[in-house]
This record gives structure tokens, C-alpha cells and sequence, in this order.
């Protein structure tokens, strides 16, 4: 098929096939990007951190970690920003509450999903970040899942609507992190 069949093809499409097709596109892309990832650091350890978080293979921008609530909201357990020190690399800073830097075992989890993220921005939803997590990780998705609620309740991250305070932290949890 010649790229001007393809043009063609899309413009047939409606706007939900079309919005379909690029969230298709856009997962396949991050299962790809979290195998490459998973290949070069697996098992992913506190350990291999770094190395990952300054690899452009995986990320787009070199990432600082900082053990800080930073500009978080109650319900996330980390959140990404501009890292103002490192501007001349296009930078950034990934805010991680402070317990988890006595956790090691929990920090692969938290980092793996807030890439899609960090690499993506606001296009991301918690779906990509699950994904990515998971593949990352070398996780089914709903395991994956699981052990986001642990670390969740584990640094104490709160539910994100208030009628959400009557069922179990992690049931309540619509999404997880991601957005804001």
C-alpha cells in the first residue's frame, strides 16, 4: 500500500476510529519502547535506576530522582517536572514520596510508571502507564496493578474523590496516579 492509499484510507475513517487508531498506535509504541527498556535494565533494581533514567534509548529527557512530595497531590506517589537544574539537557525532576527512598523494592514500581509520562506528557492517560509498568517490569497488567495499590497505600496515597473514602483504597482507585 502506497502512503498516498494509506492518507486516503485515514480520511475515510471517523473521528473515533481515527482517535482509536492512534491510541492503538501509541500503546503499541510503548510496549515496544518498555520491551527495549526491560531488555537493557530487567530485572529493573534500585540499583539499575539511574543508568535507565539517563539512557535516551528509554527516556526521552534525562531524569533526576528526588525524594520530595514537590508539587504532588495527595493521591499520587510520584509526579514529574521540569528539572530547572538541568535545563540545558531538557531535564527532569521525578518527585517520589520521601518513604520510598527506604524501599527499594517499591521504587521500580513507582519509577516504570511514571515514564509514559515523562516521555509523553498530558497525552498519557493510566492506562499507558499500566502498560508500560507491566512490560517494564516483566508483569501481567493486573499484577502490575496489584502491586501499584500496595505501594500506594503503602506511602499512605490518598483516594482521589472523597466519595471514594468509603470503599478500599486500592478498589476505589479509578486511576491510579497519572493524571492529575
Amino acid at each position: 500500500m502506497t502512503t498516498s492509499t494509506q492518507t486516503a484510507d485515514l480520511r475515510k475513517l471517523s473521528s473515533a476510529e481515527l482517535e482509536q487508531l492512534g491510541q492503538q498506535s501509541l500503546r503499541e509504541h510503548l510496549v515496544a519502547q518498555a520491551i527495549v527498556a526491560h531488555q537493557k535494565y530487567g530485572p529493573l533494581t534500585a540499583d539499575k535506576m539511574d543508568a535507565l533514567l539517563h539512557d535516551p534509548d528509554c527516556l526521552r529527557h534525562p531524569v533526576r530522582l528526588v525524594f520530595e512530595f514537590g508539587e504532588m497531590a495527595m493521591h499520587q506517589f510520584a509526579q514529574p517536572d521540569i528539572d530547572w537544574r538541568n535545563t540545558e539537557q531538557d531535564g527532569r525532576v521525578l518527585y517520589i514520596r520521601p518513604l520510598l527512598q527506604s524501599r527499594p523494592d517499591l521504587l521500580p514500581l513507582a519509577v516504570a510508571y511514571m515514564i509514559p509520562l515523562i516521555n509523553y506528557g498530558d497525552i498519557i492517560a493510566d492506562d499507558h502507564c499500566l502498560v508500560y509498568g507491566a512490560t517494564l517490569l516483566g508483569m501481567m497488567e493486573s499484577e502490575f496493578y496489584e502491586r501499584l495499590c500496595v505501594l500506594s497505600d503503602t506511602v499512605g496515597a490518598e483516594t482521589r474523590l472523597a466519595s471514594e473514602q468509603t470503599a478500599s483504597a486500592c478498589a476505589a482507585r479509578a486511576a491510579i496516579n497519572c493524571l492529575k
